[in-house]
């Protein structure tokens, strides 16, 4: 598993509505250079959500695993910074 540069747990922020932690996934992925790695602590209703964003952003998943409904994402920074 590759270290990640931050961590940021988004259980929390869970709310199917708004989908407020994946404002604050892109937000902390902006602050961050290209080539360093986001891990992400959520919840396997996030991980839905998470993937399918990334994909669009362009922000490859390294690797993603789940342990009793809690999941780890590492999300690689990319694009110009």
């Amino acid at each position: 598993m590759t270290q990640p540069i931050k961590t940021l747990d988004v259980r929390e922020l869970f709310n199917p509505v708004d989908c407020r932690s994946l404002g604050v996934i892109r937000t902390t992925l902006n602050d961050m250079n290209r080539g360093e790695v986001l891990e992400v602590i959520g919840n396997v209703f996030q991980q839905r959500e998470i993937e399918p964003l990334m994909k669009k952003l362009g922000h490859p998943i390294l690797k993603a695993v789940e342990e009793e409904g809690l999941v780890k994402i590492q999300i690689e920074r990319q694009g110009r910074k």
